[in-house]
C-alpha cells in the first residue's frame, strides 16, 4: 500500500472515531416491545352461511294495497320461504391499533376495514302453491367496524362492530305457463355486523387471527307488477343474515 493510501485511510478512521455521538433526541425510540400500537394489512379466508328467510307480505300498491292480501292467501297468516346457501369466502382487511396500559391491563383500541367475496345463492319453493319461487343472490360483503379487546403477552382477545354493506339481490317468481309474476329487488344493501375474535402474534411484525362475525341487512324487498292479475302488486319482503368464521394472516408496519 502507497504511503498516500495509508494516510487517507488513517485520516478517515480518525474522523470516525472523533465524530461526536449522536444526541438521544435525533434518534427515534424504538416500538415499545409487545406493544399491539400500528397498522396493519392482511388477508383473509373461511366459511359463509347466509339464511334469507322471504314472507309472502300483504300487496301495498295497486287496487289490493290495504286489503290484506298477498300472493298466495287472502290473508294472515302470512307464508314465510326459508332459503339457504353456504360456501367459502375470502377477501383483504386493513387496519390500526392503539395500545393503553392501565392499571397493568393491556386494553386495544382500533378500527378496520375489509373486503370479500362471496358466490352464495338459492332458491326456494313455497309449501301452499309449488309455483311460486323465491331466490337470493350475494357475490360479496364488507365492513367498517371498530375493535376493543385485552391483549395478553403475544395474544389479543377483542369484540367487534360496526357498518355492513353488501351485494344482495332477491327475487320472486311464477312462471306456470305463462309468467303471472316476476318481481326483483335488492342491490347494494346495508346493515350492521357484530363478532369477536381472537389474534397471536408470531412475529413483530406478522400475526395470524381466528374471528367470526354476524350480518344482519334487515329486510330487502322484491315487488313489481304482476302480469297476471294485472292490478296486482305482489310484495316479498326477505329477511337476510350472515354468519363467516375465518382465519387471517396480517402484516404489521
Amino acid at each position: 500500500m502507497s504511503k498516500l493510501s495509508i494516510v487517507a485511510v488513517g485520516s478517515i478512521a480518525a474522523a470516525l472515531f472523533d465524530a461526536p455521538a449522536p444526541l438521544a433526541a435525533d434518534v427515534a425510540p424504538p416500538p415499545a416491545a409487545g406493544s399491539w400500537s400500528g397498522c396493519y394489512v392482511g388477508a383473509n379466508a373461511g366459511f359463509t352461511r347466509a339464511d334469507v328467510d322471504a314472507t309472502d307480505a300483504p300487496f301495498r300498491d295497486g287496487p289490493f294495497g290495504g286489503s290484506g292480501i298477498s300472493w298466495n292467501t287472502a290473508g294472515a297468516p302470512y307464508e314465510t320461504i326459508g332459503t339457504d346457501d353456504a360456501g367459502i369466502s375470502g377477501g383483504l382487511e386493513a387496519g390500526c391499533d392503539y395500545q393503553v396500559d392501565l392499571g397493568g391491563t393491556a386494553f386495544v383500541l382500533g378500527g378496520v376495514a375489509d373486503f370479500s367475496l362471496m358466490n352464495l345463492g338459492a332458491t326456494g319453493t313455497s309449501a301452499i302453491s309449488a309455483d311460486t319461487h323465491t331466490r337470493f343472490d350475494v357475490d360479496w360483503a364488507a365492513s367498517a367496524r371498530l375493535r376493543a379487546g385485552i391483549a395478553a403477552s403475544d395474544a389479543l382477545f377483542y369484540v367487534t362492530g360496526g357498518y355492513a354493506l353488501a351485494d344482495i339481490d332477491v327475487s320472486a317468481y311464477d312462471r306456470t305457463g305463462p309468467t303471472l309474476m316476476d318481481v326483483k329487488g335488492g342491490g347494494t344493501e346495508g346493515g350492521w355486523v357484530a363478532g369477536g375474535g381472537v389474534e397471536w402474534r408470531f412475529r413483530p411484525e406478522w400475526s395470524v387471527g381466528l374471528e367470526y362475525l354476524h350480518y344482519d341487512f334487515g329486510t330487502v324487498t322484491a315487488t313489481g307488477a304482476a302480469t297476471f292479475p294485472s292490478e296486482a302488486y305482489p310484495r316479498f319482503d326477505n329477511d337476510v343474515t350472515f354468519d363467516t368464521i375465518r382465519i387471517g394472516l396480517k402484516w404489521r408496519m
